[in-house]
């Protein structure tokens, strides 16, 4: 054992001038996130990158983390079993996961204040600044050294943290406790607000870490966020599907301790056909069929309009123009998520008139506006299409927009008349939105009054 530590040691020495060099050197295979180049090396950015070293080992590289443009593989006499193909990877500054699962390999990290650290079957995390060095084994072997020092182990859960004036050993932080006001959240609209997670506070910690992993329709790291409060503020926001959320403690040296078993929650979703939209208030807005259908909501439970709890259907139809109240459990859970679905909302308030109209000699006008729910604006999203006829032909005519308004004109078209004039809004996908019509006289040619005669006025008596 003495002599594999002096070996390793006096290697160390000479591992710097062979990094320097681009022989047997391999660029890093990211996997997923992005690192970009730069004179000084590689640099991970805004949600890191995973690292792809060989086959049963990875890299975990953290937001902000510069690493050597290239990394070296060699062989070295870590056990007795012989020697181990061993990744050398140089950090620069911040902060690298090493996640081994192949015995027959290992991976070093070269950290500054020449510090070498190696895990073999584990998982080790490293982090690292000019002037402060922290490694952290989360399971499995793992051995450091500094300089041309001896390696020594470092047990599971422990962290070793290097500095100038420091050389300390702690242990990780135990997992909060966390607790989840919902397990299920409405995605309709901008996205659902992941409100009301709070956590156990641990004693040592100075921030906590949360994770939130989306498990469907696409695994992938959802968001990662820092707090120095036991609760999660500002809640992120998420679209519809299934997730796990885990929060870890944050110690002095920026080590995170062990997460909290994975909480899983979902977020529905819906999907209504054309004209169908969720309005500002979170309300579902059935399309011109009245049918919706919610997403990610397998094995959920509702209850709504004249049905008591049952499973989720397929599709959910209005069978009239009243609103219906929906409210959804998962099967043996109290907590609920509510959600309101409404028949078609938008109206266009058409007038034609006035009401006296005459032709020829008068114009009919048109205005429309349009409205939501609650005399809320429209939809931005409403194209509008405009139908106008006097009698049974179709008139093209002319419209003009100002602010939310829309008018036209209709002049007398010739003929003896009476007239009625019709017009008929509806939306892009042919949802009536509203109508109105006049009915037009025509103007008489009638020859002028005759003036009013004069009776003298009697005398007076």
């Amino acid at each position: 054992m003495f002599a594999r530590r002096h070996w390793l040691s006096a290697w160390m020495c000479v591992l710097a001038l062979a990094l320097s060099t681009r022989s047997q050197a391999q660029l890093f295979q990211v996997v997923s996130g992005k690192l970009d180049s730069d004179p000084l090396g590689l640099v991970a950015r805004e949600g890191g990158a995973v690292i792809a070293l060989s086959k049963g080992v990875t890299l975990h590289v953290a937001p902000g983390t510069r690493l050597n443009r290239v990394h070296k593989r060699i062989k070295l006499w870590l056990s007795a079993q012989g020697m181990t193909l061993t990744h050398v990877v140089m950090l620069q500054s911040g902060r690298v996961d090493v996640e081994c699962t192949d015995p027959s390999r290992a991976v070093m990290v070269r950290a500054p204040l020449n510090i070498a650290s190696v895990a073999r079957s584990g998982r080790m995390g490293v982090a690292a600044s000019a002037e402060q060095v922290s490694m952290v084994n989360y399971e499995g072997k793992v051995i450091w050294a500094m300089g041309s020092g001896k390696f020594a182990g470092l047990s599971p859960t422990k962290v070793r943290t290097v500095s100038k004036l420091l050389d300390l050993e702690t242990s990780l932080l135990p997992a909060p406790e966390v607790r989840m006001q919902n397990n299920l959240y409405g995605g309709f609209g901008r996205g659902a607000e992941l409100s009301g997670v709070d956590w156990s506070p641990i004693a040592e910690a100075q921030a906590y870490r949360i994770q939130v992993d989306e498990i469907e329709p696409a695994p992938r790291r959802a968001a990662t966020l820092t707090t120095a409060t036991p609760s999660l503020s500002p809640p992120p926001l998420l679209s519809a599907g299934r997730y796990r959320l885990s929060v870890r403690a944050v110690d002095r040296f920026g080590i995170e301790g062990r997460a909290s078993p994975a909480q899983g929650f979902s977020v529905v979703g819906v999907r209504t056909t054309n004209g169908g939209y969720v309005d500002p208030k979170g309300n579902i807005v059935a399309g011109r069929d009245r049918r919706v259908q919610l997403t990610f909501a397998s094995g959920l439970v509702m209850k709504g309009g004249p049905h008591d709890w049952q499973p989720v259907p397929d599709e959910i139809v209005l069978s009239s123009s009243e609103p219906m109240n929906l409210h959804m459990r998962q099967a043996g859970d109290s907590r609920m998520l509510s959600a309101r679905v409404m028949s078609q909302q938008v109206r266009a308030l058409v007038s034609v008139g006035p009401k006296t109209v005459r032709w020829p000699a008068e114009t009919v006008h048109i205005e429309v506006t349009f409205v939501g729910a609650d005399g809320q604006p429209a939809p931005t999203w409403v194209e509008p299409r405009f139908r106008v006829r006097v009698g049974i032909e179709e008139l093209a005519v002319v419209w003009s927009k100002q602010n939310d308004k829309f008018t036209a004109q209709v002049s007398s078209p010739g003929g003896e008349g009476p007239w009625v004039v019709r017009v008929e809004v509806a939306d892009q996908y042919g949802h009536p939105l509203g109508r109105d019509f006049v009915e037009v006289a025509r103007q008489l040619d009638l020859p002028p009054l005759p003036p009013p005669s004069v009776t003298p006025a009697r005398a007076a008596r």
